[in-house]
């Protein structure tokens, strides 16, 4: 968008929204930004039709599953769940194939390819981590099979290991070895297109529990663009739009393979990293890009996410919600979980995104509630909440429905939701820093304030590592530090066009 079309949408927006101010409640009241505090729920809201969760799967429990123990990872097979299914003429069948990453020059990062499908009964040792699994109740005959695979399975799935491969989980102990400090693990999860007053309409039984759990709600966080793209760049980068395609050229081969992603200043100085996201062909990095020539972190499952789009699909306000027995957003959730438990007595850094139940419809996160608040209890079941920073986050609000066009809708748009937790060990080592911490909940921040941040940690980790200014935001800081009681959007590197504060608004207008 040019700089002439900038200032034409903020005037439109401008008019569209500029009523007599009747507000009472505030997220930040200072003099140089005022928020609006608005409830969640408004006039309108009952006229949203609420999606209604979907199956994906009539097996329940699924018919196989992986474990890993001792490093050996084995693909099982629950023999009874395929009880209504074969007879004694024709008894389920099951084969296996590994799936690696396969792109084309152009698209080094897009597409796979799959080994011959091999017979196994019960159990299975894997040799590789992604394996697409198919199982049928066909007559032992060539017929019906293509390369070992069955032509009309009964069922099909993809699973994806996480093993602790010991050069990750060395480089780890090397790190903890030599560090004065204790390394902190982090473990980000993103839902796509979610702003706080969304969570907490459609999520309410995942936001009490977090809540309940030490997680802290930065009340005026506020995005710096528009879509994901330039939002994750800020957040992993420290750049703008602008810079990000100069610097970065994402549209070019070897571009964002060169580019200062903070995953690398982890990886570096000896974290295990990983990142993943659902819904492959809409993803940051790949959709109008040319994504990674090489894998750009140790765990990286673009190839997993690549070859669920030949699984069954089941679509859902427009958004390929199950990939065969499982959904996509339970699938980022479970790599998300193996990762952070599979290492969790070493350093880890992982960012984990979703798009297929939030990205088009303002109604569907409500479809997940259940599965994201069991996700953060298992979290905590665990021990990942104790040892690790564990941060719940969006890029931006909604961007799609009639509610675009409404006064709410224009401070949706720009306030994502953002909760963070503290492991309590974090906590007593630095009190400083975690009042700093709970102060900054209720100020005006930015996306480039959580890339000072993600470095920050790394600095408190006792390693070598000097914080960078965020390029785009040189006076942006760290949520460690003290931020500003007086800030304006443009201290935080917030653009006019995306600014919540000081707005002359009705907020009966919904």
């Amino acid at each position: 968008m040019t700089g002439k079309s900038n200032i034409l949408f903020g005037i439109c927006w401008f008019f569209q929204i500029s009523y007599s101010k009747n507000i009472e409640n505030y997220l930040i009241n200072t003099s140089k930004c005022t928020v609006p505090d608005l409830p969640p729920f408004f006039t309108n809201w009952p006229s949203y039709i609420s999606s209604l969760p979907i199956s994906c799967s009539e097996f329940d429990p699924l018919p196989t599953y992986t474990t890993v123990k001792n490093n050996v990872a084995t693909l099982h097979v629950r023999e009874e769940a395929f009880a209504n299914y074969s007879t004694e003429y024709s008894p389920t069948r099951c084969c296996y194939s590994y799936v690696f990453r396969n792109g084309t020059e152009n698209q080094p990062d897009v597409g796979i390819s799959v080994t011959n499908c091999l017979k196994f009964q019960q159990s299975v040792v894997l040799l590789h981590d992604t394996v697409w699994v198919s199982c049928s109740n066909y007559i032992e005959t060539n017929i019906g099979y293509t390369r070992g695979f069955p032509i009309f399975p009964i069922y099909a799935n993809v699973h994806q290991v996480v093993r602790p491969y010991q050069s990750f989980v060395q480089k780890g102990q090397r790190l903890q070895e030599s560090s004065p400090k204790r390394p902190t693990s982090v473990l980000v999860i993103v839902i796509d297109s979610v702003s706080r007053l969304n969570f907490i309409r459609t999520m309410p039984k995942t936001r009490e529990y977090i809540l309940k759990n030490g997680f802290h709600e930065f009340k005026g966080y506020n995005k710096i663009d528009d879509n994901t793209f330039p939002n994750a760049m800020a957040l992993l980068t420290g750049m703008n739009l602008r810079d990000s395609f100069s610097i970065c050229q994402p549209r070019t081969l070897d571009g964002l393979n060169n580019c200062q992603f903070i995953w690398k200043d982890y990886q570096k100085l000896g974290y295990s990293t990983a990142y993943a996201e659902d819904w492959a062909p809409i993803a940051t990095f790949n959709y109008f890009k040319k994504g990674f020539r090489y894998p750009p972190t140790d765990y990286y499952f673009k190839p997993y996410m690549d070859v669920l789009k030949y699984l069954e699909t089941k679509i859902q306000d427009d958004m390929p919600f199950c990939a065969g027995p499982e959904s996509q957003g339970d699938r980022t959730l479970n790599l998300a979980y193996d990762f952070a438990t599979t290492l969790k007595d070493s350093p880890s850094f992982g960012i984990f995104w979703m798009n297929t139940f939030s990205h088009n419809v303002i109604t569907t996160p409500k479809t997940m509630d259940e599965r994201v608040k069991t996700f953060f209890e298992k979290l905590k079941s665990s021990g990942v909440l104790d040892e690790s920073i564990v941060v719940l986050l969006s890029d931006h609000g909604v961007r799609f429905g009639n509610i675009i066009n409404t006064t709410r809708g224009y401070y949706e748009l720009r306030l994502p939701m953002n909760y963070v937790s503290l492991p309590d060990w974090f906590i007593t080592a630095y009190p400083k820093e975690t009042r700093n911490f709970d102060d900054n909940t209720k100020l005006l921040t930015s996306t480039y304030d959580m890339y000072m941040t993600l470095q920050h940690i790394l600095s408190l980790s006792g390693t070598n590592y000097t914080m960078r200014p965020s390029l785009a935001c040189p006076n942006c800081r760290s949520l460690f530090e003290k931020i500003p009681l007086e800030r304006s959007c443009n201290d935080a590197g917030i653009p006019d066009i995306w600014c919540t504060c000081n707005l002359d608004l009705n907020t009966s207008e919904d």
